[in-house]
């Protein structure tokens, strides 16, 4: 049964807690949970982010491909089907072999197609390239007119009429290819895979269009060849990843392309032989196309886009299937293959470097609050100690006055002095014992005495640890606006540093594409249409301009990073010669957005009246701080006069004026706004004294700016001011320091 009197006795005689223990645990498990958990969150958002990218790139590609795919081929079968029924209607005349020839000389000149030909009977006549790129040639046969079955290829002028000519094929047979007996068999239009045999060895496919008269006799064929080598050129610049890739391939396995350097085929007893992608000379093919027929049972089994995952060489590789089926017979499949290791290096990288900062935080978080706590528990322990002594009579006990935190350091001696009035009030109560009534006159004064000194030390006591506290906060800022701006830094000099190379590349791409028109003022109808999509004149005249509002916004980056530097240099701690107008215009940058117009009020007028001012000796970083404290002040004061219906006829200035007078420099701070009465005026550097709202200030921005300039440079501060005549503060300090006398 629950005894609580047993309990409590328990938890009573329980070991207490050390200071150090309390100070520390709290810090380092925090530290430890928020490391843990950042890796924790670093290593999942990473996973996600991958399989996110990787499927929308997958799909991505898959439909770039089948967009080419429907540009490419579809031109070739609206080719052959548009001839072939103009000559079905009438509109062209199937034995005007001269004429059919500059027809599709012509053709060749206006669409993306390898060859272009018509056959009846025994002719022959055809426009095309051999080669990638060569000049179009229009070729014929035609027994009736030559006498033979000879093909003769001309070469043709800059309209498409016929120049020279020379057999390049001997006692020809068309009907004897497969494209023709398979359009024969067919009896319709349809789509022939065909593999060239003699060099260049082409992978070619044909679209066959049959032309019937009216009673259906076979009229003609009027066909158009693509070579799929266009096929993979664009899949090779397409560019996956750069350990992925793509390729096409038929129902049955065979490659149609890819984006390896590879070829489809294979060469066989001095004969081209069409490859299986489970032959592929890429591993990554491969691999995927037996992962496929094995996750599918077959490749007839795929009927619709779907992504898949699978492991390769002990990797993660991210796969999607796309069948592409056409009206004339064409039934491919397009596989998308991308490894996890495209994606998951840098990832990798930036959470392995999270985990490491985060545990070397840790060690230091560590270190810095075993340190800290000793620092701190140190002194207390011993006050502990002293506090037990003098409790047990051992009235002539101390502590050690000098700690080096301010706070422990007060109390150490507000403890001394405590300990020493005991002693004091101890003796004065024996003398007590021996005349009271003396002792009690004594007493009397002693107290009220000893309460005012005390009444003094608590607002000594409390104006100290304020300013401490104040300039312990403006130290803490620096180091970290001084972080900052150097973070910042980095980044943007290094974009500063690389846009004159990207304006040196854009510009020499930008003459290129002007060359590219120059030379060829009739581009295919692919680059005309992209080009008006982009907008291509529109962009060439405004990217120079986007160029210039970039260096701009790093330059300004740059001032200000600058400027925060500058400011930065609270806690230096040595005189130094420095620039006063580099901190004015520093601090004036930093208050930017106090002075700039806003939508409820105009903005604040700087005017600038600088003299030629000398380096002067001083400390850099508390003189910022005097800055700061009077133009922010200024800038309250005319906050009220900004809301006002004065402030539009009469524009709110902030006036800075410097000057050399004699062997001092003077920085002269004025505003117009409202002014104050005198009896405001007379209390402005006492400690705590603030006519703000409650929460809004501690009053003791001007007393530190006082004493800054007063007892660190030996210079003075004053103040005027009249109620609706403004505001002005005037610094004076010395070009040289005098030494330090102490």
């Amino acid at each position: 049964m629950f005894n609580r009197k047993t309990w409590n006795g328990k938890f009573k005689h329980r070991r207490p807690v050390s200071l150090r223990a309390i100070l520390l645990i709290p810090f380092v498990l925090q530290i430890a949970g928020a490391v843990a958990l950042t890796g924790y969150l670093s290593l999942r958002n990473g996973q996600q982010s991958v399989n996110q990218v990787a499927s929308r790139l997958r799909n991505e590609y898959s439909n770039r491909i089948n967009q080419h795919l429907e540009s490419y081929l579809v031109s070739a079968r609206h080719l052959s089907q548009m001839n072939g029924t103009a000559m079905e209607l009438g509109l062209l005349n199937p034995k005007d072999l001269d004429g059919l020839g500059h027809l599709f000389w012509r053709q060749m000149q206006i669409y993306d197609a390898g060859y272009i030909n018509f056959v009846a009977d025994d002719d022959f006549v055809a426009a095309g390239r051999f080669y990638p790129n060569s000049p179009i040639t229009i070729d014929l046969m035609s027994p009736q007119k030559y006498g033979t079955k000879d093909v003769y290829s001309y070469t043709t002028d800059q309209v498409g009429n016929r120049l020279r000519s020379q057999t390049v094929v001997q006692n020809y047979d068309f009907k004897r290819e497969r494209w023709y007996q398979a359009t024969v068999k067919a009896s319709k239009p349809t789509w022939t895979l065909f593999q060239w045999e003699v060099e260049p060895y082409y992978l070619s496919l044909a679209a066959s269009y049959p032309v019937y008269d009216a009673k259906r006799n076979l009229v003609g064929i009027s066909w158009t060849e693509q070579r799929l080598w266009e096929i993979s050129q664009f899949l090779q610049r397409l560019n996956v990843s750069s350990t992925g890739g793509t390729f096409i391939i038929e129902r049955n396995g065979l490659l149609i392309a890819s984006s390896t350097r590879d070829e489809p085929f294979a060469m066989v007893n001095g004969k081209p032989k069409r490859l299986n992608a489970s032959e592929s000379q890429d591993q990554l093919i491969r691999s995927t196309v037996a992962y496929l027929q094995q996750h599918f049972a077959g490749l007839d089994q795929i009927q619709k886009a779907d992504q898949v995952d699978f492991q390769s060489n002990g990797e993660r590789q991210f796969v999607q299937v796309t069948p592409w089926q056409d009206v004339w017979g064409i039934d491919w499949l397009i596989v998308v293959v991308m490894p996890e290791s495209d994606f998951m290096g840098q990832i990798n990288a930036y959470t392995r470097t999270t985990i490491l900062l985060c545990l070397g935080a840790l060690v230091l978080a560590t270190l810095l609050g075993l340190y800290t706590s000793r620092w701190i528990a140190k002194p207390l322990l011993q006050l502990n100690q002293v506090s037990k002594a003098i409790a047990a009579g051992q009235l002539d006990q101390s502590v050690n006055e000098s700690n080096r935190v301010g706070e422990i350091g007060e109390l150490a001696k507000s403890f001394n002095q405590m300990a020493q009035q005991l002693r004091a009030s101890f003796g004065a109560l024996e003398q007590a014992n021996r005349d009271l009534e003396q002792a009690n006159e004594e007493l009397e004064t002693r107290v009220h005495a000893r309460t005012e000194e005390l009444f003094s030390a608590l607002q000594d006591l409390r104006r100290t640890k304020a300013q401490l506290v104040q300039t312990e906060k403006m130290s803490s800022l620096g180091q970290m606006i001084a972080g900052i701006a150097h973070e910042i830094n980095n980044p943007v000099n290094f974009i500063h540093g690389n846009l004159n190379h990207a304006r040196d590349y854009i510009r020499d791409l930008l003459a290129a594409v002007q060359l590219y028109q120059k030379h060829y003022p009739s581009p295919d109808a692919e680059i005309v249409q992209h080009s008006e999509d982009v907008d291509l004149d529109f962009l060439t005249g405004d990217l120079p301009k986007l160029l210039d509002s970039m260096q701009e916004g790093t330059r300004r980056i740059r001032e200000i990073v600058l400027s925060l530097r500058n400011f930065s240099r609270l806690d230096e701690a040595e005189k130094k010669h420095a620039d006063i107008h580099e901190g004015i215009d520093s601090t004036l940058l930093i208050l930017q957005h106090r002075l700039k117009p806003r939508l409820d009020r105009p903005g604040i007028e700087v005017i600038k009246q600088y003299g030629q001012l000398p380096l002067v000796e001083c400390y850099p970083g508390p003189l910022n701080q005097v800055f700061m404290n009077i133009l922010a002040n200024a800038v309250d004061a005319l906050e009220p006069y900004l809301q006002s219906t004065s402030s539009v006829s009469r524009p709110a200035t902030l006036t800075i004026t410097t000057s050399t007078v004699q062997d001092q420099v003077w920085i002269c701070i004025a505003d117009n706004g409202m002014g104050m009465a005198e009896a405001t005026r007379a209390k402005l550097f006492d400690p705590f004294f603030t006519t703000k709202p409650v929460g809004k200030g501690t009053g003791l921005g001007l007393s530190i700016s006082y004493q800054i300039v007063t007892e660190q440079h030996h210079g003075s501060l004053s103040c005027t001011s009249a109620p609706g005549e403004g505001t002005e503060f005037v610094i004076a300090i010395p070009i040289r320091q005098l030494p330090n006398l102490n």
